[in-house]
C-alpha cells in the first residue's frame, strides 16, 4: 500500500515526464539526476547505430551533484572543444574499440551487453581490464555503460572499481557523426 505522499510524488513525476533528447549537446550541463532518469529510460546502445567513430562529450561529474549549479559552468568549459577526449572508435563488428584522445587511439576496451551497475538493466558495457589490452591503472579499473536515448545518441555513466566497489564518477555521451 502506498502512502499519500508517495502517490503525490508519483503523480508529479508522471506530469513532468522525461526530457525529450534532441541531441547530445542538449544534455550538456544537465543535472546528474536528470541524466540518470534519461539513462534509465534508454535501451542498450548498439555500436552500429553510433557509427565507427562517434563524437564524445563529458556531461556531468557525479560527485558534484549536490553543488551542480555552482559547477555547471566548469562542466561546460571542460566539455568544450579543448577537451582531450574526443569520443570512441569501435572496431568492425562493435565488440571492441579504443578511445580517441588528442587524435590518438588509446585505451582499448571490450564492448558487451551486461547488467548495469546502476540499475541492473541491460546496457552496453565498455570494459578496460583485459590484460591483453595493457591499459594502465586507473584506466584498467574503469567501466563505461551506454544506452541509446535518441537516434544516434547514447548516454551513460563512467564507473571506477575501487576497493571492490563500483563508484560512479561522471556522465558522458556519444553521438553519431555522419561522413560529410
Amino acid at each position: 500500500m502506498t502512502t499519500q505522499s508517495e502517490q503525490h510524488a508519483e503523480a508529479a513525476g508522471a506530469r513532468r515526464g522525461l526530457t525529450q533528447v534532441t541531441s547530445l549537446d542538449s544534455l550538456l550541463g544537465a543535472h546528474p539526476d536528470a541524466l540518470r532518469q534519461i539513462y534509465g529510460a534508454g535501451k542498450p546502445a548498439d555500436p552500429a547505430e553510433l557509427g565507427d567513430a562517434p563524437r564524445g562529450r563529458l556531461l556531468a561529474l557525479q560527485p558534484t551533484a549536490g553543488v551542480h549549479l555552482a559547477t555547471r559552468p566548469l562542466m561546460k568549459a571542460l566539455a568544450s572543444r579543448w577537451m582531450p577526449w574526443k569520443g570512441n572508435e569501435f572496431d568492425h563488428g562493435g565488440n571492441s574499440g579504443t578511445n580517441l584522445v588528442f587524435g590518438s587511439k588509446v585505451w582499448r576496451f571490450k564492448a558487451q551487453l551486461l547488467p548495469s551497475e546502476l540499475d541492473g538493466a541491460p546496457t552496453l558495457a565498455l570494459t578496460y581490464g583485459e590484460r591483453a589490452f595493457g591499459n594502465p591503472w586507473p584506466v584498467s579499473a574503469l567501466k563505461d555503460e551506454l544506452r541509446t536515448v535518441a537516434p544516434g545518441v547514447a548516454l551513460g555513466p563512467m564507473l571506477l572499481k575501487w576497493q571492490d566497489r563500483w563508484h560512479h564518477v561522471l556522465w558522458f555521451g556519444l553521438t553519431r557523426v555522419d561522413p560529410q
